[in-house]
């Protein structure tokens, strides 16, 4: 089945057990035995920013992953790029919930690695915003322009991120992105299960380069 592989964590000797988004089952978590070994034949596509075919079977012991085949790699050379990938990422292991299927957000997150992989520096924006679409929390783009005290900057804004239309994007001014950060904060809080942590670790970053 189609997989993005969120998360991964060694575990034992040689396994791997990891956080997946699948396209016919939702997020589910499955171990993946004997994968760091050098005889593996499928250890290297077990890894995160990976989309994979995967072979999953439900046993007593919970999921496995018997075979994986990688369809394409998301691993960033840039590191702001790496980081967004990773926030997104992160976001959806704290809102999805285990073994619901989900295919609009499945192809979204795919459309959110490939801008990553683009380096656009605004992919995470709009991602989050699409997301919050798709799960019931913003307006449709028929009642959009009366959500809020938006300008008309922002309302085109979250058309264009919530449809997909990324290419184009208006270019917004520092106030009113901050005011669609503090809104997508307060919505995703509702959702999630922790707090977010790769954007804290992303703007530590950005201060001790600027330093």
């Amino acid at each position: 089945m189609e997989t993005i592989v969120l998360q991964t964590h060694n575990v034992g000797e040689a396994d791997r057990f990891c956080i997946l988004f699948t396209k016919e089952k939702g997020k589910l978590a499955a171990r993946a035995r004997g994968v760091r070994k050098l005889t593996s034949r499928f250890g290297g596509s077990v890894l995160p920013l990976s989309y994979i075919s995967a072979e999953i079977r439900e046993g007593s012991a919970g999921f496995m992953i018997t075979g994986a085949s990688r369809i394409e790699s998301f691993t960033q050379d840039n590191i702001d790029a790496f980081m967004l990938a990773q926030q997104g990422l992160e976001l959806l292991i704290n809102t999805l919930q285990d073994e619901e299927a989900l295919p609009e957000i499945f192809d979204a997150t795919l459309h959110f690695l490939t801008a990553c992989s683009a380096n656009k520096e605004h992919s995470i924006l709009p991602f989050t915003l699409q997301l919050l679409h798709l799960f019931g929390l913003l307006p449709d783009k028929v009642s959009i322009a009366s959500f809020g005290q938006h300008s008309n900057a922002q309302i085109a804004f979250m058309e264009q991120s919530i449809t997909g239309n990324w290419d184009t994007l208006i270019t917004l001014k520092t106030e009113e992105k901050k005011a669609f950060s503090q809104l997508c904060s307060s919505l995703i809080s509702e959702i999630s299960t922790r707090p977010l942590n790769t954007g804290l670790v992303m703007k530590d970053m950005r201060k001790m380069n600027a330093d």
